[in-house]
């Protein structure tokens, strides 16, 4: 009975503190004892109030009337691990009357801290399921001494083993913390049975395009990771990575926009962090599978923890099809020889599939000395089908012609890593060692057939390709944290090595209609491309008793680049060196206010796809290649935030940014008199993005979850050379709302549009995305079934494109099936006991510009 009361109380101050504000007294304001003892609270059990009276003090409510208030901080961690606790439950008392003054939660680093607390003598009360009950030693807040900050609180394991369909609590769908949003995809039913982009379509500042191109404050120049590291399935495409990753696999999504130092400086726009789902202590597991019109799905997972071993399992297969076109029609402005208009229509189809697993051990060696190995692996396949027809104008005496191709490609992907944490006796002192080597290896090949229009019944030319290709990256990083033994103040030192290798060999044939197939050595492509970056970092942080916190960090970086592509006979090596700064200012204002200004300054290396002079002609009417001496992307970034939650439960976060971009990258098509287009890469502009946004979330009624947000930029790209500058506005709007219903069903809608979007030659049209999910609970048999149709009113989505150059003019769309419907079925099993796993640090190789 006494745990059940305690356990209640404990429930009653946690939604009491998430909830609203305290009321305090302003500052100078003498404190009547009836104020403080407005609200009734139930006592504490009675061990609690037998210890309490053993010490001789004198009670905070009878403390004397006082002028000046001050503040109570603190931190509380997990005695065995010294990680942080989060969502602790800390209740501020009197030394004897056991009544609760106030109450507050521990944050993500487990902080804590009461704002304008009368002087007097106190205590603090710590709980948290799994945990067994801490009472802090009693101490003084005094018109001398304000601000107290009290030493580290420890939770020790209680161990205590619970069912797991009886744990209900569960993170809003979207947190604000220190420096990151976060997307809860867990607690998102709409997501079950998907992939990793129907994820990515939910989370905050993320706009995800129908061709699932990835972009973050207007800019594509962004690292996804996986569980803080990259994977090696990433490297090739991001799109096509997402799509092998299953949304029941994914835990939550961390948007970092204005990394630390302690971050690799590549990426002007910021970090995307997916966060698979962990280990408990104890056994637990489930199977989930899904089918639909587009998407079929089953994995499996379970998740083993016992006393200083925890290994966490993820495998399944999953199978995705997709159907599109597109439409152009190009006008070339320069005199030409017979017609200037070129007409291009096609349709396409593909069926993909993908088998995946992962896993991770933990091992505890001792107290402190900690030990993991991960590794993950993806093997995937893609068959793709396009007809192609190509017209010119009704006077040009080119003949118009139609072309089948088909597409098939393998991926295979193995990521390993081993990683070492040594952990002292000060609280946050650590140093961790980390390594990593990640294989990803590509085949993919074609075949067409191209016919005359409009007769199709023989074939007069054939064209056949195979290309193989291998990336290898090895990573070796080391941090250090220092805690210093006076005041708030910590240094973070660390050094890391990134090696990348990556191998190509493509080789083409044709023929035509009565001609065998033979080699084409002016279209082979060969090249050897190798990159290694290595860098060291700092970063002081110091916090004041006036909650003032201040971050300054650097990045030292030094880039050598090698390659040689043979085909082109095109060799080069580059070296440049880069210091980055980043800075940091943030402030609190009581437990629920927060603003943060930060600067910092970041680096985008091109990959190998702008690099690569190789000249694809797939189709022969549109070339592109890449460009071997380009120079990296140099950004200056700024951002504002502020953050805030009400008495009612709003969170509220705001942020305004700037960035600003010299040598910017950007794809530069040209026509010549033939109308065929040549497209490639150059640093040709500065490009500049204005922009803020707004992200509110809250319950309006009972559970009800309702959030949304509002984004705004205003871009400008000039290119002088060119003589084009280009700009628009660009907003984004999102909505998302959850509705428990009764017999534990549920209903969530989510919808978002954005709006027209522009490019240094040209513009394409907004686009929309909205989701009805219905959710049913079977909970004494652990199963879940969701039903989630996605655009279910338009098979396709159409984006319209158009380009406008002293040379051409271009209009056209494109458009992908965007209906989607899916039936999911989730079955947990096993039981766990709630405990707070140890903090641990993961290589993020967060670089490289990607399309």
């Amino acid at each position: 009975m006494k745990n059940t009361l305690l356990l209640l109380w404990l429930t009653l101050v946690s939604l009491s503190a998430w909830a609203q504000t305290p009321t305090v007294p302003p500052e100078g304001t003498v404190v009547p004892d009836s104020l403080v003892k407005k609200k009734e609270t139930p006592a504490l059990p009675d061990s609690t109030t037998k210890q309490a009276d053993s010490l001789n003090v004198t009670p905070a409510d009878n403390q004397p009337a006082v002028l000046a208030t001050g503040n109570i901080t603190g931190m509380v961690l997990d005695s065995a691990g010294q990680g942080p606790v989060e969502f602790a439950t800390v209740a501020l008392l009197g030394p004897t009357t056991n009544r609760p003054i106030t109450g507050t939660t521990t944050d993500a680093a487990g902080h804590f801290s009461f704002a304008h607390v009368p002087p007097g003598t106190y205590r603090l009360l710590i709980s948290f399921v799994g945990y067994e009950n801490q009472m802090a030693s009693v101490f003084m807040v005094t018109p001398v001494k304000p601000d107290v900050t009290l030493p580290k609180l420890l939770l020790r394991s209680s161990h205590q083993t619970l069912s797991e369909v009886k744990v209900t609590a569960k993170r809003d769908l979207i947190e604000d913390r220190e420096d990151r949003l976060v997307y809860n995809a867990g607690n998102d039913p709409t997501n079950s049975g998907g992939t990793a982009v129907d994820v990515m379509k939910k989370v905050p500042l993320l706009t995800v395009d129908p061709d699932g191109t990835l972009t973050l404050k207007g800019s594509t120049s962004i690292k996804v990771l996986v569980n803080g590291k990259p994977s090696s399935i990433m490297a090739r495409s991001i799109g096509e990575a997402l799509q092998m990753i299953p949304a029941d696999a994914i835990k939550s999504v961390e948007v970092i926009t204005a990394p630390s130092a302690k971050y690799d400086a590549e990426g002007t726009a910021g970090v995307i962090n997916i966060i698979t789902k962990s280990s408990l202590q104890g056994l637990v597991g489930g199977i989930n599978a899904t089918t639909g019109n587009r998407n079929h799905n089953l994995g499996a997972n379970v998740n083993m923890r016992k006393d200083k071993t925890a290994l966490t399992a993820y495998g399944g297969a999953n199978l995705n099809q997709n159907d599109g076109g597109s439409y152009s029609l190009r006008r070339t402005l320069l005199p030409t020889q017979g017609s200037s208009v070129l007409e291009q229509s096609s349709t396409n189809r593909s069926l993909g599939g993908a088998a995946f697993g992962s896993f991770n051990l933990d091992y505890e060696l001792d107290s402190t000395n900690q030990f993991g190995l991960d590794g993950s692996f993806n093997s995937g396949f893609r068959n793709g089908s396009s007809i192609r027809d190509t017209r010119y104008g009704s006077d040009d005496t080119r003949q118009p012609f139609r072309r089948y191709t088909d597409s098939p490609s393998t991926n295979n992907s193995l990521d390993g890593n081993v990683n070492y944490t040594r952990l002292f006796r000060r609280t946050d002192q650590q140093f961790t060692f980390l390594a990593q080597a990640n294989r990803n290896k590509n085949d993919s090949r074609y075949s067409l057939n191209q016919y005359p229009l409009p007769q199709t019944e023989f074939i007069n030319y054939r064209e056949r390709n195979t290309n193989l290709n291998t990336t290898t990256e090895v990573t070796l990083q080391a941090d250090y944290a220092h805690p210093f033994r006076k005041g708030k103040k910590t240094l973070e030192v660390g050094a890391k090595s990134i090696s990348r290798t990556v191998a190509s060999d493509y080789r083409l044939e044709n023929a035509t209609d009565s001609t065998a197939f033979q080699d084409v050595p002016s279209r082979a492509n060969q090249f050897d491309y190798r990159q290694w970056v290595g860098s060291v970092y700092s970063s002081f942080r110091l916090v004041t008793p006036k909650r003032w916190s201040y971050t300054l960090g650097g990045r030292y970086e030094i880039t050598h680049i090698d390659a040689n592509f043979m085909s082109t006979k095109t060799a080069f090596a580059s070296n440049y060196r880069n210091f980055l700064p980043n800075i940091t200012f943030s402030k609190r204002f009581g437990t629920s206010q927060r603003i943060r200004l930060n600067y910092s300054q970041r680096i985008q290396r091109p990959q190998i796809f702008f690099l690569n002079p190789y000249i694809n002609s797939i189709d022969p009417r549109n070339l592109s290649f890449g460009n071997p001496y380009l120079n990296p992307e140099l950004a200056h970034s700024v951002e504002l935030t502020y953050s805030t939650f009400t008495k009612k439960g709003l969170n509220i976060n705001a942020l305004l940014f700037t960035r600003l971009t010299n040598n910017a990258i950007e794809r530069i098509t040209t026509v010549d008199t033939t109308n065929v287009s040549y497209s490639t890469f150059q640093n040709i502009a500065k490009n500049a993005t204005y922009g803020m946004n707004l992200f509110a979330a809250g319950r309006p009624y009972k559970n009800w979850q309702l959030n949304g947000s509002f984004g705004l930029n205003y871009n400008v790209l000039n290119s002088v050379a060119l003589n084009i500058r280009n700009t628009n506005w660009n907003y984004r709007v999102t909505l998302n709302a959850s509705v428990p219903l009764a017999q534990d069903y549920s209903i969530q809608a989510n919808g978002s549009y954005n709006s027209p979007r522009i490019q240094l030659q040209g513009q394409s049209s907004g686009f929309y995305n909205y989701v009805l999910a219905f959710r049913k609970e079977f909970k004494p048999k652990q199963v879940v079934l969701t039903l989630n149709l996605e655009n279910f009113l338009s098979r396709y989505n159409t984006i319209y494109n158009q380009f406008r150059t002293v040379q051409f003019i271009t209009d056209g769309y494109n458009y992908n099936a965007y209906r989607n419907i899916r039936l999911s079925v989730n079955w947990r099993f096993g039981k766990m006991e709630s405990k707070a796993p140890r903090a641990k640090k993961r290589i993020s190789n967060d670089d490289g510009k990607s399309e």
